[in-house]
């Protein structure tokens, strides 16, 4: 064995020898067509050999174009730098040309250079200025382009950059370096507004870990704070939401507060002299090293909860959430704003079922107006529905019109209108099937939800003028404000009547009521609106053979005939 592992070991060790010798005689072909290749005449290999002799005569490559004095330096240095973005992109100009990048490679061009790297470069730069001159404040740009000196125009065209990156905001993602040129002595600082995010980021991360707010308790026990720029910004932030403050936080702020669940313990705080807890400092540590930090960590996520919710109850006025949509994610889009909210209130409601919700949050969520039994969610959001289109009558399947462009609000009104289309055939069915508890049935009815088998189906005329007649009595108007089977069917009412086939019979009722006038197509849509929605010939059709079809009084035959005349002339 010993021996065949020599054998093989002595064959590997010629194999290897072998393809090293022929992988130099192959750079050797390869170097001999390269340096022909670059004696042929072109634009390329000319600008390479002015580069070739410029390294030779300096012992360096150009410097960055505005640092170049000559204009022939200058196109030299602009004529690597696009090299260099040719390589990055690995452009088919270079890559297919590798002897190219070998030859710029051997004068010293680096291609792999990050952004990082570079940054580090002429920070140390910066560093050696200070260590020197014991200063970080440059000379003008012109003066240093006057003095010739190569690297100190570079160095300051680099802390130029900088300064543009603080004062738009763009130094923000890179918080490391901003601190690094600070410590350093520059005296730059960002805005307010670009500080906003990063520190109400820190600030949630803060009360995660700690269970409150107060940053000056979280100093080390040598006197050290580590969240400095943490208690500044907090100080500055509880001195704004102060009333007596001349500088205020604006509406965006007081929102933003608002949503992550920050407001109500700033407020807390801001209240009490340097921002301190009522109670005694000692007692209050005390109570936090009792308190399993689980624990406070999720009383403090569940407050900020709380503080979310009721900041979207003042906001919107309801308890209610867009409902969930599938399909492309970009259709969802105005959901993502509140499904954090929607998904924890659900949590409550299924904690409630299974008897885990605590008995002060269950009051606390009362409180505020929410229902823990979806049942009296989707009765409530039914009785609302009827205060807004004045009727609870309505079909299994609600078609909406599809001809009109509608707004992404009537769209979720739609929607809402078929969830509740859906849920009162369900209510129906219970009924039939006896399994409806008796308190449900009883404010069913009182809402004005037919259960019986003899009113399923289409609804009669009268019950509609019935209900159009009450929403007048509470409104003062005729056509609801939202969508529905009784907006609809008042619009068509609108239409007979204006085009004269409303029986006599229906006419009569509508004179006895005196709501004519108030059916006029003026009055229902505005005289500053649009006509009203004109029907099809296949609906006019149906129209007139259902006024053709209408009993009339023993009186009125002369008028029925005159009707018949003219639909017969239509």
């Amino acid at each position: 064995l010993r021996a065949e592992i020599r054998e093989l070991e002595s064959k590997l060790q010629a194999k290897i020898e072998e393809e090293s010798g022929a992988l130099d005689a192959y750079r050797e072909d390869t170097n001999r067509v390269m340096c022909l290749e670059l004696k042929e005449p072109c634009r390329w290999n000319s600008t390479y050999q002015q580069l070739k002799s410029y390294v030779m005569r300096t012992g360096d490559l150009p410097p960055v174009p505005s640092a170049c004095a000559a204009e022939v330096d200058r196109r030299l240095s602009i004529w690597v730098q696009e090299m260099k973005s040719l390589v990055f992109s690995k452009s088919e100009r270079i890559i297919n040309a590798p002897h190219r990048i070998e030859a710029l490679e051997s004068l010293g061009i680096e291609w792999i250079e990050s952004s990082e790297d570079r940054w580090n470069s002429m920070y140390g730069k910066l560093v050696a200025y200070k260590r020197r001159h014991d200063t970080v404040i440059l000379p003008s740009f012109m003066q240093c382009r006057k003095s010739k000196d190569k690297d100190l125009t570079a160095l300051r065209h680099w802390v130029d950059v900088q300064e543009a990156e603080v004062k738009s905001g763009a130094m923000a993602k890179r918080r490391d370096r901003l601190k690094k040129l600070q410590n350093l002595g520059l005296p730059w600082k960002l805005t307010w507004e670009q500080d906003w995010d990063h520190y109400v980021v820190e600030l949630l991360k803060f009360r995660s870990k700690y269970g409150h707010l107060n940053v000056g308790l979280a100093s080390s026990p040598s006197g050290n704070n580590a969240h400095s720029d943490l208690s500044e910004f907090t100080t500055q932030l509880l001195e704004r939401l102060k009333k007596n403050s001349t500088v205020k936080l604006t509406k965006e702020e007081m929102r933003d507060l608002g949503f992550k669940g920050l407001l109500g313990d700033l407020n807390r705080m801001a209240q009490c002299p340097l921002g301190r807890p009522s109670t005694n400092g000692n007692q209050g540590m005390g109570i936090l090293r009792l308190v399993p930090l689980e624990r406070v960590k999720e009383v403090n996520y569940w407050a900020g909860m709380l503080e979310q919710l009721k900041f979207y109850q003042a906001q919107t006025g309801k308890l209610t959430f867009p409902p969930h949509r599938g399909g492309d994610p970009s259709t969802r889009e105005g959901n993502n704003d509140f499904a954090h909210l929607r998904d924890w209130v659900e949590v409550q409601r299924a904690n409630f079922q299974n008897k885990t919700l605590e008995e002060s949050r269950i009051k606390e969520l009362r409180n505020l107006g929410l229902e823990f039994d979806p049942w009296h969610v989707m009765f409530n959001r039914l009785r609302k529905y009827k205060r807004e289109a004045g009727t609870v009558r309505l079909p299994k399947d609600y078609k909406s019109n599809v001809s009109v462009d509608k707004s992404h609000d009537q769209e979720k009104e739609d929607e809402e209108l078929t969830v509740l289309c859906k849920w009162v055939q369900d209510q129906i069915r219970l009924y039939r099937k006896d399994e409806l508890e008796t308190e449900r049935k009883k404010k069913l009815r009182k809402l004005g939800v037919k259960l019986t088998k003899g009113h399923m189906g289409k609804v009669p005329w009268e019950d509609r003028f019935e209900e159009m007649m009450d929403y007048y009595h509470a409104h003062k108007t005729c056509l609801p404000k939202r969508d529905g089977p009784l907006r609809q069917w008042i619009i068509e009412l609108v239409n007979l009547i204006q085009n004269g086939y409303v029986s006599n019979r229906r006419q009569k009722l509508i004179d006895q009521e005196r709501i004519g006038p108030y059916l006029r197509p003026e009055v229902i849509f505005g005289s500053d609106s649009p006509s009203m929605p004109s029907s099809s010939l296949e609906g006019n059709k149906k129209r007139k053979a259902a006024v053709l079809a209408q009993p009339s009084d023993d009186n009125s035959g002369d008028d029925a005939k005159k009707v018949k005349i003219e639909v017969m002339a239509v």
